[in-house]
């Protein structure tokens, strides 16, 4: 029976990434609802603070904008890492290597009439 060659458990790169990256993002998701409630954008402080929910729509508030910016950055830290089996320059970061342009000759054919 061969041996796979794992890390010890706890340090698996990718989960790290991924962990690290999703904390990364729920912090600026608070940072970004905080700064919605600070500027009153919308008067949503105002409607929040108004409220006899408070403590609920606050926490839906903080917890969606930490959920959706957390995954949306675990999700582009994980799409955009360099992989082994890949041949060309594309990871992070993304397209390395420049396309390159080719003029081709093109017919094209006027519908305009002139006027007489």
């Amino acid at each position: 029976m061969a041996l796979a060659l794992r890390p010890p458990p706890g340090r698996d790169p990718l989960l790290r990434t991924i962990v690290t990256h999703w904390i990364l993002g729920a912090l600026m998701g608070v940072a970004s609802a905080c700064v919605l409630l600070a500027g009153d954008i919308a008067n949503l402080r105002t409607l929040i603070m108004r409220s006899d929910m408070l403590g609920p729509a606050l926490a839906l508030l903080f917890g969606g904008f930490a959920i959706t910016f957390g995954g949306a950055l675990a999700g582009a830290a994980v799409m955009l890492a360099p992989s082994d089996d890949d041949n060309d320059d594309r990871g992070f970061p993304a397209f390395r290597r420049q396309p390159e342009l080719r003029p081709i000759l093109v017919r094209a054919r006027s519908q305009h009439r002139p006027r007489r």
